[in-house]
């Protein structure tokens, strides 16, 4: 039964909470230098992907689009592996290697959310976060040699925004009924 996939609905949960304290930090502490921020964004991607993979391995029965988990979760560790090993990368470079993972991210998410469960507002709110994270990551191609002030407080609010829309849908997730 389609239902049975959204039995790990708290692995989005656990991700939703630590994208949306990682966005509270970078807001709060906006002084923080961007290797700095780096280091933590791409630790951050890879528990990420982590979740994601773990999620997509126990669908892999019951859901017949766990590879978009998949895709998502390996793209998340190979990003963050790069961020987390080569910090000191310039500020533009980062911009961009984070536009990519938020426009390749969002279309994957799009592209989910189109194929998921038509669960009315849970559907609805992966469609949204999948639009923001795709602005977000053109916004970002755009404008690339903000200062790492500005890039601070644009990746912290991103990130309170996806991870409480994240936090949300997986609990609507863990609500649904069949």
């Amino acid at each position: 039964m389609e239902i049975n996939i959204y039995k790990n609905w708290w692995l989005l949960t656990i991700k939703g909470l630590l994208v949306t304290l990682f966005g509270i930090a970078a807001l709060f502490f906006p002084g923080v230098t961007l290797a700095t921020l780096m280091i933590y964004f791409g630790i951050l991607i890879i528990v990420s992907g982590v979740f994601l993979l773990v999620g997509a391995f126990s669908h892999v029965k019951d859901n017949k689009h766990w590879a978009n988990w998949l895709f998502e979760g390996l793209l998340d560790i190979i990003i963050g592996i790069v961020i987390v090993i080569y910090p000191q990368l310039t500020v533009d470079l980062f911009i961009i290697i984070v536009g990519i993972w938020a426009v390749t991210i969002g279309f994957t998410e799009l592209f989910s959310a189109l194929n998921a469960h038509k669960s009315g507002q849970a559907r609805w709110l992966m469609l949204l976060n999948a639009v923001i994270v795709v602005v977000f990551g053109i916004v970002l191609f755009i404008n690339p040699t903000e200062t790492s002030a500005a890039l601070t407080m644009l990746v912290g609010i991103f990130a309170v925004i996806f991870g409480v829309i994240v936090t949300i849908y997986s609990f609507n997730l863990r609500n649904l009924k069949a």
